[in-house]
């Protein structure tokens, strides 16, 4: 089932929680973020990718899928997303983020300044927003400190991810981060499916250790 939730810092977000009916009890609540592409190109929390990744999420892992509010050029959409976390983070125990392209980038942006992030799963992020003033995604990956998903498109035919994949596997620690890649395009028709699993057992295999651990 799904509900709408809003969140303080004076613009109109909102997003759409996602919950479980068979949620397990005494267990620690997780959420994950989801964070919408570019809102002037449709993105909403109604996306096609966003929905898939909640579709596959275990019942223990709730899922805010969220809309932002009025452009502001990436300034705004970012503190949307950090709103959102706020507010997960003041009702769940563990909070990961996700995003799609444009929610991508801020999805990593939050992560690498929050503390409250357990995990951060990106999928066809660009290079960065606003020209690196808002988000420059690949020193923002280097330097993140959680466990960190960057999933791509081989085809992608909007953005050049291959850079920013070498340098992560070149330099950064191997168990720190999980590269995944389908033979597809920015988009990723035909594979949503595969994108919510492999999203779902990445923050699944993260939070289940202190799930058991609490039960």
């Amino acid at each position: 089932m799904s509900h709408t939730v809003h969140f303080n810092g004076g613009r109109d977000a909102r997003g759409h929680l996602d919950t479980r009916e068979s949620k397990a009890k005494y267990t620690i609540d997780s959420c994950v973020i989801a964070c919408p592409p570019h809102p002037q190109h449709g993105g909403h929390s109604s996306d096609r990718r966003l929905c898939a990744v909640s579709d596959q999420l275990p019942p223990e892992i709730d899922c805010l899928r969220i809309t932002y509010g009025s452009w502001d050029h990436g300034h705004g959409e970012y503190a949307d997303v950090a709103n959102a976390l706020e507010w997960a983070h003041n009702r769940y125990d563990q909070c990961g983020l996700f995003g799609y392209s444009f929610g991508a980038a801020l999805a990593i942006g939050v992560a690498t300044t929050s503390t409250c992030v357990e995990f951060v799963s990106a999928l066809a992020p660009p290079q960065s927003i606003d020209d690196g003033s808002v988000v420059e995604t690949t020193t923002a990956l280097y330097n993140t400190n959680i466990p960190t998903q960057l999933i791509y498109g081989t085809q992608d035919e909007m953005i050049s991810i291959n850079p920013t994949v070498e340098m992560l596997q070149q330099n950064a620690s191997s168990d720190k981060f999980d590269i995944r890649s389908f033979p597809t395009g920015h988009a990723f028709q035909m594979f949503l499916d595969k994108v919510g699993i492999a999203v779902s057992s990445f923050a699944d295999n993260i939070t289940n250790s202190e799930r058991k651990y609490s039960a």
